[in-house]
């Protein structure tokens, strides 16, 4: 088969995969995980003379709770040593990627170009899963390369006539709001792949300029989406927005259903667990920290990946796909608050609010103490301004909190482009 058929054909099988019997899904996701720590143990320094795993390894073994975590730190500091001997070519050439350093130092990832496919291929399934048009024009709003930016390029399954294609047309992230407005005003209706706070962004230029513009559907990846930019982007753009939980690390970690709102987690792909903190397995409607093990990274082999990113486990999708579930993205530990019962949650702040308020972005809310808590803003706040936004923050946070403006000289986007409109200084939240 030529490289294009048997793309569509994973395609057909992923389409059929999600629903089928659970113990069929669970053998091919058991399956394709022994394999994995097979060559991990077998050629990655970082693994090489563990105690060998069990034929019958499944990821609800003894062996595999009793694995240790891997964590950003051991990336950064001892890559080489993730990186294997050996490995069967038919993974294909290798790719660099990079974490962007968001919240914290850039750590690489190789991926083969198997991994890479499969990817885009979990993409695939989201275009079809929720019905895209793929002629229409997509507009991808993120962090660009040179070589994206240089020109437009169709976008949708590769194996489409060209004319059956939409254009897809890449914009940095950091291009004024309004530009990115004007470039897609008078082309119908669109579709946008972005980051949350570009949402926001968008929504807040749309409301101040008036811009009549229709995104059927926009794609939201990287960043924590918040419940009001969903409803403001729905009311703005007539916007259904699909949430994808993904990273660097562990790639397209679960999508959200179509008919459902719940994120099916990408099991043909990846093991994800979601852990206390005493690390044994939350159950349905507990909160936790996810821990993902990609199946196809043999050229960077992790082996249960703490993310950092905190997920509540979802029940059974009442769609029928047989994929687990994720009911809600909760955010990252560093971006989440101490409050004065023990736990770390993020402020119940509203986004879209004080960027009106303040007429722009360029804002965090940081929590410096206990019980202190600082907005911290680029330019100036008129009086009325600062009024509405301390008396909103003093509702949304707990009652001992006291609160103060600060005024900064600059907030930069992350090296991925990110903006984070929150943060956690406290040692003992971040650890």
């Amino acid at each position: 088969m030529a490289g294009l058929d048997i793309a569509e054909a994973y395609l057909e099988s992923l389409v059929r995969s999600q629903r089928v019997s659970k113990s069929d899904l669970t053998a091919y996701q058991d399956k394709l995980l022994r394999a994995l720590v097979k060559h991990a143990h077998g050629s990655t320094p970082f693994y090489v003379g563990r105690v060998p795993a069990p034929e019958s390894l499944t990821p609800v073994s003894e062996y595999w709770r009793e694995q240790p975590f891997v964590t950003r730190k051991h990336l950064t500091e001892h890559f080489d040593l993730f990186r294997p001997n050996n490995f069967d070519r038919l993974h294909g050439i290798i790719m660099p990627v990079s974490t962007g350093g968001s919240t914290g130092p850039a750590a690489r990832r190789d991926l083969t170009s198997l991994e890479s496919v499969g990817r885009l291929l979990a993409s695939y399934r989201m275009y079809h899963d929720w019905k895209l048009d793929q002629s229409r024009p997509l507009f991808v709003l993120r962090k660009t390369r040179r070589e994206e930016a240089s020109g437009n390029q169709s976008w949708g399954y590769p194996w489409l006539a060209e004319e059956e294609r939409g254009r897809r047309t890449w914009i940095d992230i950091a291009t004024p709001a309004r530009v990115q407005l004007e470039a897609m005003t008078g082309q119908g209706a669109v579709y946008v792949n972005t980051l949350p706070s570009n949402i926001l962004r968008l929504v807040v230029e749309a409301m101040r300029s008036g811009v009549q513009l229709r995104i059927p559907h926009i794609i939201s990846v990287g960043e924590y989406l918040a419940p009001e930019v969903r409803s403001a982007a729905a009311e703005v753009f007539g916007s259904k927005i699909i949430d994808a939980f993904s990273s660097a690390e562990g790639g397209v970690m679960a999508i959200q259903c179509p008919e459902a709102g719940l994120y099916h987690i990408q099991s043909e792909q990846l093991v994800l667990e979601v852990i206390r903190e005493d690390r044994t397995l939350c159950d349905a409607g507990e909160t936790g920290e996810a821990v993902v093990t990609p199946l196809y990274a043999y050229a960077t082999p992790l082996l249960r990946y703490r993310s950092g990113d905190f997920v509540e486990v979802g029940p059974t999708c009442s769609c029928g796909r047989v994929l687990p579930t994720i009911s809600r993205i909760a955010g990252r530990r560093e971006h989440m608050f101490l409050h004065p019962d023990g736990g770390l949650r993020l402020p119940a702040i509203n986004r879209v609010t004080m960027t009106l308020e303040l007429g722009h972005d360029n804002w965090r809310l940081v929590q410096t103490g206990h019980n202190t808590v600082e907005l911290r803003h680029v330019g100036d706040i008129e009086a009325r301004s600062a009024d509405l936004l301390l008396e909103h923050l003093r509702e949304a946070l707990w009652a001992a909190c006291q609160v103060v403006l600060r005024q900064v000289q600059e907030l930069p986007l992350t090296s991925g482009g990110k903006r984070h409109f929150t943060a956690n200084e406290l040692a003992s939240a971040r650890s």
